[in-house]
């Protein structure tokens, strides 16, 4: 019998094994290739990587659940007693897969709902990266990350432009005990070298974005006015086609990126063609 599920460690399991499928499904798990879970809790998204093949190394911060989790999957998992948010990563972590020479690792998890925007933001911007991300969010937060103008906000820039980004499924509230108020989404990030993808490094755009977003009220020439002279932004905007009004919500990844390289010159002299 495992332990009840706790509100201070986000804690809701998983039961319906049609959405645990699908995830292992968009994960598509190579045999041997290895798999970082976050929080397997009672272990239901654990046993189906184990049966696809993978090598899961499962990072669980309840102590409480680990010897559970160790009786039940002895020796076949990697269990490590940790926060991810402070667990410090070895190269051993992303190993070869059998057959291939690269070392590489996929994130697949059902994310603590209180620490998604830590674990996106640590898994897409430091090394080392795993190639692809399956993770359990709340559905709001697959909206944001998915999002397109005029509903853009930082997160959806910051997941863009490290990531392809797609959803997997809509998850019910239903489909956990205890049930959460909350409906939640299966989202799959796939990662990108952003600096060949897009010709400038993605943190000098999301620097600027930082700054676009800093009162969404606000149009866009207001909030980067202490970077950049009002009138200059305003003509760099409508060169892309965008009125001089324009908030930061309305601008796709790719204005971000034309507008970093416009008010860096010798950036866009540089910049390679957007794909």
């Amino acid at each position: 019998m495992f332990p009840k599920a706790k509100k201070s460690f986000g804690q809701n399991w998983l039961v319906d094994e049609t959405v645990v499928a699908k995830i292992v499904e968009a994960a598509e798990i190579a045999p041997g290739e290895t798999v970082l879970e976050v929080g397997p809790g009672t272990g239901v998204l654990t046993q189906a990587l184990v049966d696809a093949g993978a090598r899961v190394v499962a990072i669980e911060a309840d102590p409480a659940l680990i010897p559970v989790l160790r009786e039940r999957f002895g020796k076949s998992i990697e269990l490590i007693h940790g926060d991810i948010l402070s667990f410090t990563f070895s190269p051993a972590i992303a190993s070869a897969t059998a057959g291939s020479t690269s070392a590489t690792y996929k994130l697949v998890s059902n994310i603590p709902y209180n620490i998604t925007s830590d674990v996106l933001r640590r898994f897409l911007t430091t090394d080392p990266k795993p190639s692809r991300m399956v993770l359990m969010v709340q559905k709001e937060v697959a909206d944001r990350i998915l999002a397109t103008p005029p509903n853009m906000s930082l997160l959806s820039i910051v997941c863009q432009l490290y990531a392809r980004c797609s959803r997997v499924a809509n998850v019910p509230a239903g489909a956990f005990r205890p049930v959460p108020k909350v409906d939640s989404a299966v989202v799959r990030l796939d990662l990108v070298d952003s600096a060949v993808r897009w010709g400038i490094h993605p943190e000098e755009v999301i620097a600027l974005a930082k700054l676009g977003f800093s009162s969404r009220r606000k149009q866009l020439h207001g909030n980067l006015k202490p970077r950049v002279d009002s009138q200059c932004i305003k003509h760099a905007l409508e060169s892309l086609g965008l009125p001089p009004s324009a908030r930061a919500q309305e601008l796709s990844v790719e204005n971000w990126i034309q507008l970093a390289s416009k008010l860096d010159p010798s950036r866009g002299a540089k910049r390679r063609g957007i794909s």
